[in-house]
């Protein structure tokens, strides 16, 4: 018989629970631990957004074009098509923030019409689809400064058409402008005084016309919660160089009255002033000094232009179901500054606009419009390539906002 020797047991036994610890650490399941820190790329206050405003407006003088004149919103004629479009990023820091919006539409094109499209670095195909894109700093408590392409200053409604009572724009709106290029500070003195002061390329142009700067200011003053009272102001030369200066003069007035949770008012008042561009002076010595002189001297002139307007809104709201707007307007430009008709009373016109919105699908919204422009001149296209004195439109809209 072999003989067994003790002293090897204990090491085997040891050598056999090794072996066994070994192989159920490598049988043993592995189990992933939760990631709970994932790092978010994107700031907490970038807020990103959308919007889309599609409309089918009707024209009962059934003009042969299908663009309506003076006008912005709903400008296309018995036809399905997009106001406004766009898609932007805001945000919203201690001491910095910004916007840049993209857009397109049929309000865009209008909008940008008059800008320049012969210069090649800066033209209407590369600014008019920029709606803001501005940047800001925080120079000290309730004051900052912005600068680069952001909303116009001056009127009532806004360009995003859910924003305001009615679908369409008040004539006074749609002749100042929607956006404005340049640089602006904006202070809090108080919490029921608010300034703004504008340095800016022009009125409602991106790419400057001339070598002047123009200047505009915003004075917002809260009564009571409920009544509000804001004047704006513009100066600035809006003549090309190659022309004698034509210095323009804008104010504002606005006052703004909530009267009930379900009632509101609005009035606005407007006047404008331009430095005529020319004026010719009777002096016929002068054909007999030099017979190839005329009777009349083309010089600079000192006459100013003026026009005015005034715009009463009302709106009946019920709950967060239906709401009804009213606008009366009257726009009074005879000599012609800002729109031109080629008639000899110019642009004299009284609008009437009721708007019925349903509410139910916020932040969706319809709207169906009814509005009526009567003006002295018959300045609106009918079908048989004339015009009346009378536009009547009918307007179904449909708009989203995230």
């Amino acid at each position: 018989m072999a003989k067994i020797n003790f002293f090897k047991i204990p090491i085997l036994l040891c050598g056999l629970f090794f072996y066994f610890s070994l192989d159920a650490e490598e049988t043993k399941p592995q189990t992933i631990e939760p990631q709970t820190h994932l790092q978010n790329p994107l700031p907490a206050s970038l807020k990103l957004g959308a919007f889309v405003d599609t409309y089918y407006s009707h024209n009962t003088n059934h003009p042969i074009s299908k663009e309506r004149q003076y006008a912005t919103q709903a400008v296309r004629n018995d036809e399905f098509n997009i106001n406004l479009g766009f898609v932007d990023a805001k945000w919203q820091e201690e001491k910095v923030r910004g916007r840049i919006a993209l857009q397109f539409g049929t309000s865009v094109n209008t909008n940008y019409a008059a800008e320049a499209n012969r210069d090649v670095s800066s033209n209407q195909n590369s600014v008019k689809h920029i709606q803001e894109a501005y940047v800001g700093f925080k120079l000290a408590k309730d004051t900052w400064v912005d600068g680069g392409i952001y909303f116009g200053h001056i009127g009532h409604e806004s360009w995003i058409s859910s924003d305001n009572w009615n679908y369409t724009r008040a004539l006074a709106l749609d002749y100042v402008p929607y956006y404005s290029s340049g640089v602006r500070l904006t202070t809090k003195f108080t919490d029921k005084f608010q300034f703004q002061f504008h340095v800016m390329n022009g009125w409602q142009n991106i790419t400057d016309r001339n070598k002047d700067k123009s200047l505009g200011s915003q004075f917002k003053f809260f009564l009571t919660p409920n009544f509000t009272i804001t004047a704006n102001q513009f100066v600035g030369n809006e003549a090309p160089d190659h022309e004698r200066k034509q210095t323009r003069f804008y104010n504002n007035t606005i006052l703004e009255w909530k009267a009930l949770d379900w009632l509101s008012f609005a009035i606005s008042g407007d006047i404008g002033a331009q430095k005529a561009k020319e004026s010719f002076q009777y002096e016929p010595w002068w054909k007999e000094i030099n017979p190839t002189l005329g009777i009349y001297t083309n010089r600079e002139s000192n006459v100013y232009n003026q026009w005015y307007h005034g715009t009463f809104w009302t709106s009946f709201r019920y709950d967060d179901l239906y709401r009804l707007s009213l606008r009366i307007e009257r726009y009074y430009d005879p000599k012609q500054v800002l729109a031109t008709t080629y008639t000899r009373n110019g642009f004299m016109t009284n609008g009437y606009t009721v708007t019925f919105d349903l509410l139910q699908w916020h932040p969706g919204l319809i709207r169906f419009e009814v509005t009526q422009k009567e003006s002295m001149d018959a300045v609106f296209e009918t079908d048989k390539n004339k015009h009346t004195r009378v536009e009547r439109l009918f307007i179904v809209a449909a708009s989203v906002r995230y």
